[in-house]
């Protein structure tokens, strides 16, 4: 009697996990699928809190590069950890308008613009007009603020 032997090979991929960590200023930070084998394409989906943006993606483990246009990702060979990090949009809207000089160039902010602050909260050289008298820098921005002028976002 005779044996024959076939061997037949089968592919069966790894399942690895994604998993998405964020620091607290994002009501939402998902990932979908949350698992799959190497190659299945991964969509983020980051939803920051009020008054809050994306910073940046860590890469904790697993080695992958997140495109920044879809947040989209291709799982490896390896369980991937993510921590989304967030900080201050220093995103305002502008309730009325109102007439300011950025960079001694008067301008005005119309109502419904959004005025992006620098890091530290305020936009570089603002004089606000107030009756003739002229606040400026951090008290301009303080001042609008305070009259409702400026409203976070």
């Amino acid at each position: 009697m005779k044996w024959e032997l076939n061997l037949l090979m089968f592919d069966d991929p790894a399942t690895y996990t994604v998993t998405v960590l964020n620091d607290g200023n994002f009501s939402a930070t998902t990932a979908s699928p949350a698992s799959g084998a190497k190659n299945t394409t991964v969509t983020l989906t980051i939803t920051p809190s009020t008054g809050k943006e994306l910073a940046e993606i860590e890469v904790a483990a697993g080695g992958v590069t997140i495109d920044p246009e879809d947040l989209t990702f291709k799982i490896g060979e390896a369980n991937v950890v993510l921590y989304v990090k967030g900080k201050a949009n220093n995103k305002y809207m502008v309730t009325e308008e109102c007439s300011v000089c950025i960079n001694e160039a008067r301008t005005v902010f119309h109502k419904n613009a959004i005025v992006e602050l620098t890091p530290n909260g305020v936009p570089k050289a603002v004089t606000v007009e107030n009756g003739g008298a002229s606040i400026t820098v951090n008290d301009a921005v303080q001042y609008l603020i305070d009259q409702g002028v400026l409203i976070k976002i």
